[in-house]
């Protein structure tokens, strides 16, 4: 009974050591480090990224989709379309395949990090699948009645139909990039998006009929930004890009 209430009586004075009041030297360093720590999130805050990352999930999302829908607005009606006997099913299908890889990749890239981290194999399956759509969109050309006028032009257009396919990218994947919170593999999914975008606008837009250019104007584009900065993730570390 003496043997227990010994025990007893000194983990009540373990517990009340526990629970003494912390050192002034360690009061001081805590204050020091949570200053420091509130002066970086401060200064994060005031940044683009630090103030979109800092945005709710669903405040993200709407971000990402408002600007995504602007700029598909823009572009619709600020450039000519392809004409309508240029407009096919399997032309309206590339489109509708396009828009829902941008939607899931901008739900990937800005899932909550409370929950668990999606597996690997979606983030590369997801990109797999872009381009294979830009591909598999390039054995869909536009009806053989523009091939005579457009003959011609297509290794000269492919070129530049590639170069505008990448800028268009660029606005893609700078937001993707700047709403994600650390995705493991959020710059390869936002570079899917980027080239999967660009293939959008040049598939509404380029009136170049032609597997042959597609694939070296149109698909090349998805190609390039999966690869490319793919590479770029894989050699360079973050803190020398930043």
């Amino acid at each position: 009974m003496t043997e227990g209430t010994d025990r007893h009586d000194a983990a009540l004075e373990r517990l009340r050591e526990l629970d003494a009041p912390a050192p002034a030297e360690s009061r001081a360093l805590f204050d020091e480090m949570f200053s420091e720590v509130k002066s970086k999130c401060e200064k994060s805050d005031r940044t683009i990224a630090g103030f979109l990352r800092s945005r709710s999930t669903i405040v993200r999302r709407l971000i990402v989709f408002g600007v995504f829908a602007a700029l598909a607005v823009v572009g619709w009606y600020a450039f000519p379309l392809v004409d309508e006997q240029g407009r096919s099913v399997p032309w309206i299908a590339s489109l509708i395949a396009f828009c829902v890889l941008m939607v899931i990749a901008m739900l990937m890239v800005t899932r909550p990090v409370h929950l668990p981290a999606l597996p690997r194999w979606q983030a590369w399956l997801l990109v797999a699948v872009a381009v294979g759509a830009t591909v598999l969109a390039a054995f869909w050309p536009l009806p053989a009645a523009q091939a005579d006028a457009h003959a011609h032009d297509g290794g000269i257009m492919a070129g530049v139909c590639m170069g505008v396919g990448l800028l268009l990218g660029v606005p893609v994947y700078a937001l993707l990039r700047l709403v994600d919170r650390g995705n493991a593999l959020g710059s390869l999914i936002a570079a899917a998006a980027a080239g999967v975008g660009g293939n959008f606008v040049l598939k509404a837009h380029c009136a170049v009929p032609g597997t042959g250019h597609e694939l070296l104007g149109h698909a090349s584009v998805a190609v390039l930004f999966v690869v490319g900065l793919g590479l770029v993730h894989r050699w360079i570390p973050s803190e020398k890009r930043a």
